[in-house]
């Protein structure tokens, strides 16, 4: 199940690369972090889907598919995200942050929107790379008689 995949991918790199980000700055006794760990979760899942479109479908998706993926992703994210914020500081810092602000205020859904657009744009463009290496990978297999 797709989604099911780009959750669970989704959920793996943004816990993952907390907890390393943490490791290393408990270690290194420095505060370590950004605001790119809340995007790069969804941009390896926006790859791998591409990758996995291409594998099932053998062609690249239509615009039309592509933005339908980001709609639907941003959605799936977007709410990933809610639950990190809301799951613990120790768990993801960086999605914690969103924590801060008390939901419904002005503030929450203004960084909500901004995280979502980031998302929207992550999934789309990612998923579609993702894709077009996919394609070309394969085309230069068959060139050297690899497939």
């Amino acid at each position: 199940m797709i989604w099911l995949r780009y959750s669970a991918v989704f959920l793996a790199v943004a816990i993952g690369v907390s907890q390393a980000v943490r490791l290393l700055g408990i270690t290194k006794d420095e505060m370590l972090g950004s605001a790119a760990q809340i995007i790069v979760p969804a941009m390896i899942a926006a790859l791998i889907e591409g990758q996995q479109y291409v594998r099932r479908h053998g062609a690249l998706p239509g615009a039309r598919r592509a933005w339908s993926f980001a709609f639907i992703g941003t959605l799936v994210a977007t709410s990933l995200n809610v639950a990190l914020a809301y799951a613990g500081p120790g768990l993801a810092p960086e999605f914690a942050k969103l924590a801060i602000a008390v939901p419904g205020s002005q503030q929450f859904v203004t960084l909500l929107l901004m995280y979502a657009g980031g998302y929207l744009l992550a999934n789309r463009f990612f998923f579609g790379i993702g894709a077009g290496n996919t394609v070309s990978r394969d085309k230069a297999r068959e060139e050297r008689g690899l497939k």
